[in-house]
């Protein structure tokens, strides 16, 4: 599961992410929420030296930090010139999902009506391996479970110029699905509303698949906006 806020473990003083055993992993989730609330303003340079000394940890555990915040698109790494936060923002998010809702949902109906029965089945693992993480707890492995599901299904899509520009738009999407695994209701939301998507695969109706994705990308741009909202310290 994943763990509380750092600033909700204790009641007088947030302690240092060294309290905990899985320190870079820590590091992260404490640098992203800063990230995220806006207290790391876009842009700006991330030292190695300071957040140690923020974090009360060593330069390590924040260098591993920094290259998982890169792999989730919230921290972009330039050498020798060091780590920078990534733009986060709510115009930003609405752009991009505004895109994603012109393109993405069709893209989806169309791989539905293309689904072979093995196609399904594959789609029907993954969908167990999502209710297996909702149900332990787990909005990282949920998560990509998710991602992969949607990803083994836009695959057949038969217009290969729509899936690229989906693609495209995944790559910029990226930083933002980093906030879903932080927030703590959002496997079991996501696996409900999720549930009428896979029905449609099932039934191959590729009408409903493409209402069901534009509601999915509804819910996940209402919850991005409300997570960027917050104040810092209670995003997860």
């Amino acid at each position: 599961m994943i763990d509380p806020p750092l600033a909700l473990i204790a009641d007088d003083e947030p302690p240092h992410p060294a309290e905990h055993k899985l320190l870079s992993r820590t590091v992260a989730d404490w640098l992203a929420e800063r990230i995220i609330s806006g207290e790391e303003a876009p842009g700006a340079r991330l030292t190695e030296t300071a957040l140690a000394e923020q974090a009360g940890v060593s330069r390590s555990p924040v260098r591993e930090a920094l290259r998982l915040l890169q792999s989730e698109g919230l921290v972009y790494i330039v050498p020798r010139y060091g780590a920078h936060v990534a733009y986060i923002g709510i115009d930003d998010v609405e752009e991009l999902y505004a895109c994603r809702m012109l393109l993405e949902p069709a893209c989806a109906g169309l791989a539905v009506e293309a689904l072979d029965p093995a196609d399904i089945r594959q789609l029907d693992m993954i969908r167990r391996r999502m209710e297996r993480w909702c149900d332990e707890g787990d909005g990282r492995r949920f998560l990509a479970e998710n991602v992969a599901y949607f990803r083994t299904l836009l695959i057949h899509c038969p217009n290969g110029t729509l899936r690229e520009l989906v693609d495209l738009t995944w790559k910029k999407a990226v930083r933002y699905w980093s906030i879903f695994a932080r927030l703590p209701q959002y496997p079991r939301g996501s696996l409900e509303q999720h549930r009428h998507l896979h029905a449609a695969v099932h039934s191959g109706d590729g009408a409903a698949a493409e209402h069901a994705d534009r509601l999915i990308l509804e819910r996940a741009l209402q919850q991005i906006r409300s997570a960027l909202e917050q104040p810092a310290g209670t995003l997860r």
